[in-house]
C-alpha cells in the first residue's frame, strides 16, 4: 500500500482505513516470532510545506510467546501515532554532531523517493507498541519441568 508524494496536494488530507490481510501480516511479522491475528487501522496523510504528516490509530490482536513459560497467548493491542516525514534533500538536518535523542525526535523519519509505504509504517508502529518482554500473566511461574 503506497502513497505517491507527488500526488499529494498541499494541505489536502487523505484518509485511509481498513484491515491488513492475514497473508500480508504473516509475511511481515514472520521473522519476529509472533503471529498477528487482527490489525485494523485508520490514518490520515497531509502534505504540509516541506514535510508530510501521518497520524493514525491501530488495534488488533497479537499472539506473542511468553518470556517465562514460552507458551503463545493472545493479547490485544491499541495505539496512536504521529509521524513527520521529511525529504532527504536537507529539509530536516541535524548539526552533524552527536546528540542525545529526545522524545520529540523519535517522531521524525526520512522520506525516501516519491513513495510512502503505509504497510511498513504500520508494521513499524506495531513493533514499537508491543511489549519487549511479553508475559501471559504477571504471576506466570515460568517453564514447568
Amino acid at each position: 500500500m503506497f502513497i505517491h508524494v507527488s500526488n499529494l496536494k498541499p494541505n489536502q488530507v487523505q484518509e485511509f482505513k481498513g484491515n491488513l490481510n492475514q497473508e500480508w501480516l504473516n509475511n511481515a511479522f514472520s521473522e519476529l516470532g509472533f503471529e498477528i491475528k487482527e490489525y485494523a487501522f485508520d490514518l490520515t496523510v497531509e502534505k504540509k510545506g516541506e514535510f508530510i504528516e501521518l497520524e493514525g490509530n491501530f488495534s488488533g490482536k497479537a499472539m506473542p510467546e511468553c518470556v517465562r513459560c514460552l507458551e503463545k497467548f493472545e493479547t490485544p493491542f491499541k495505539d496512536h501515532f504521529r509521524l513527520f516525514l521529511y525529504k532527504d534533500n536537507g529539509a530536516y538536518v541535524g548539526d552533524g554532531g552527536e546528540n542525545e535523542l529526545k522524545q520529540d525526535d523519535m517522531e521524525f523519519t526520512l522520506l525516501q523517493g516519491d513513495k510512502i509505504d503505509l504497510g511498513e509504517v504500520l508494521r513499524e508502529q506495531l513493533i514499537l507498541a508491543l511489549p519487549d518482554y511479553p508475559l501471559c500473566n504477571t504471576s506466570c511461574p515460568g517453564i514447568n519441568t
